[in-house]
């Protein structure tokens, strides 16, 4: 995806305010691609205006659409389409004085030569019923060469750290393309299903082509057959990008005298050199699970995978012609990120897997100090690594069955010392909702309670619970506190069973369940000085508010540091992230498949919705 895609992604914690200025800046951006630079389709920039950006906040942002566009050349059919679709757009006309009214259909000013598919149409098939599969695999059991591709919706809201599945994988053989559609067929194929499937890439009879395939490989995961193996295993296996730049090194003239280094990068800029026109991408960019699929998105899709086989019919007449074995023996495949590396690498053994967030036990490196936080409270045991930690207990503590989470950099160096798996990096660049994100999904981690169940501030998992009336005895005791010129609360004598009969509220009950370790204010604090008995810490009541302890009824205490807890907006921010974040925002069908491998009670919500 192109990198307009990227710059302008809206995190949830962002204020309105920017989450506005964003969708515009977005905005901007497509309508320049489209109408500037003619690098998306007509209807595919409809889409992504229509059904993406301006439906997030329409009152403000289909006036802003249209006045962009106003300021642009050649818009005016992009305006009337728009004013067609959104009814005029509220008066938009009157208030902005537009006269200029044509028939809502797109005129480029200048068509390019882009290479064609040399495929008949008929020979292109949607496969979105079993039917149509099986009569699709027994046409590619029959092949000796298969182009692989893939296709997903651009994800405009979290960026391209959030891995989004296929929509569409197409197949290609030299007479036929299929395109399944996987939004259907995860739906209605079953394990035995995807296996034969799974067979065709595993065949050695049968050459598969890709290109830079790791990320479409990366985006089947979820289905079982998929995620035991990884394109290194497949045999035939080769990725078109790679070998290209390989026989560049062998002999430039093969490229008509370009280098390595000179050969492009991209599929559309191979096709270019060996074939003299470029691929149309414009159609990339587009809503890939919207159907039924537009004529230009089958064509576009067919032909990214098709071409494939012509590209490897010409490097192997052009190597047959220079004496250079070809195929050629393993190639490494293009190199990946490091984090998605490490991530693939585990992914199948892990997957198989359900692990409760007691079960792991992490160390946080100095520089990940927000995530540890973030484990901690989903209730995952996290020690914090300051600048008073040695590589000495470090190493002692992953000996202990601890994972080291931290920096590329010294995940290279301290790998080798450790034990197996534990040691993995994490990208420092990234928010800490997608850091967290990297790690639960990584180790596949569910929390077996709602939310913070240890101590954010010190890892600690014994709370004392507290009343309203004791926390205010302690904050009369606080010197410090913003709630201390509150009248004088009832001596600590008078605190009766009376008062404390629903130690559990009902008010918040997720909240109250998330501390399982729970003992009494009565039995564990000193209300003469205000400390724990056990470890004399006293309790940090000094940034409490009598206006906030006013709705607040419960507080949960940690018996270790003394910090006070109590339900309220923050506690639904971080529900929401984790529900929204690592859940919220997969389609149906990629949900479905992770339903059946993880539940997930701690967040409440209904498992009957994927059956």
């Amino acid at each position: 995806m192109t990198s307009s895609i990227y710059r302008f992604k809206m995190a949830l914690h962002i204020t309105d305010h920017e989450k506005l200025s964003r969708l515009r800046s977005a905005i901007c951006a497509f309508n320049s691609k489209m109408f500037s630079h003619g690098s998306m389709s007509f209807d595919a920039w409809l889409e992504i205006i229509t059904d993406d950006l301006v439906p997030r906040d329409p009152y403000s942002l289909r006036h802003f659409t249209l006045n962009d566009l106003r300021s642009r050349g050649n818009t005016e059919e992009g305006i009337a389409r728009l004013l067609h679709i959104w009814d005029g757009a509220d008066g938009w006309i009157e208030s902005s004085g537009y006269q200029g009214m044509p028939d809502g259909k797109f005129h480029p000013q200048m068509e390019c030569s882009y290479y064609g598919l040399k495929l008949p149409r008929e020979a292109i098939s949607v496969v979105d019923s079993k039917e149509t599969f099986l009569i699709s695999l027994e046409k590619l059991e029959a092949s000796d060469i298969i182009g692989i591709d893939g296709e997903w919706k651009p994800d405009l809201v979290e960026g391209h750290k959030n891995l989004q599945l296929i929509s569409i994988l197409q197949l290609a053989t030299r007479s036929h393309c299929f395109l399944l559609d996987f939004l259907q067929l995860c739906c209605i194929l079953h394990l035995d299903d995807w296996k034969r499937l799974s067979d065709i890439f595993n065949s050695p009879a049968i050459i598969k082509l890709g290109f830079a395939l790791d990320g479409d490989f990366a985006r089947l995961e979820e289905i079982p057959v998929f995620s035991k193996e990884t394109t290194a295993n497949y045999p035939n296996l080769f990725d078109v990008k790679p070998i290209v730049k390989w026989l560049a090194a062998k002999d430039p003239d093969m490229f008509e005298r370009r280098t390595e280094r000179e050969i492009p990068g991209s599929l559309t800029g191979i096709i270019n050199v060996l074939f003299g026109e470029p691929l149309d991408k414009r159609e990339q960019i587009s809503n890939w699970e919207r159907r039924p699929l537009r004529e230009s998105q089958i064509i576009y899709a067919a032909l990214d995978a098709f071409c494939l086989i012509e590209v490897w019919d010409v490097l192997r007449s052009r190597s047959a012609d220079r004496n250079i074995a070809f195929p050629p023996g393993k190639m490494s495949p293009v190199k990946m990120s490091p984090v998605k590396a490490e991530v693939f690498q585990r992914a199948a053994f892990l997957r198989m897997l359900k692990v409760p967030a007691s079960s792991k036990k992490f160390i946080c490196d100095t520089h990940l100090e927000g995530l540890c936080k973030k484990l901690r409270n989903i209730g995952v045991d996290t020690e914090f690594a300051d600048k008073t930690w040695t590589e000495k207990r470090i190493l002692e503590q992953t000996m202990r069955d601890r994972i080291f989470l931290t920096s590329p950099a010294r995940w290279a160096i301290v790998r080798e010392q450790v034990p197996d798996n534990r040691c993995f990096f994490i990208p420092s660049n990234t928010k800490l909702d997608l850091q967290l994100m990297y790690v639960v999904k990584h180790f596949n981690i569910f929390s077996d309670s709602v939310l913070g169940r240890r101590c954010s501030s010190c890892n600690g998992d014994v709370f004392i619970h507290a009343t309203r009336h004791e926390v205010m005895l302690l904050v009369k005791l606080s010197p410090t506190s913003e709630a201390a010129s509150s009248p004088p609360a009832k001596p600590a004598e008078n605190v009766t069973e009376n008062a404390r009969d629903n130690p559990i509220p009902t008010a918040e009950p997720d909240f109250a369940t998330c501390f399982k370790n729970v003992v009494e204010a009565l039995e564990s604090i000193d209300f003469l000085t205000g400390k724990i008995t056990e470890n004399g810490i006293s309790v940090a009541v000094g940034s409490l508010q009598e206006f906030k302890m006013s709705h607040v009824k419960h507080y949960y205490i940690c018996s270790s540091c003394g910090k006070v807890y109590w339900f309220g907006r923050h506690v639904d921010q971080t529900r929401h992230v984790v529900k929204e974040r690592l859940l919220g925002l997969q389609p149906q069908h990629q949900l479905k498949h992770l339903w059946k491998s993880l539940t997930w009670p701690a967040f409440g919500l209904d498992l009957a919705y994927c059956q």
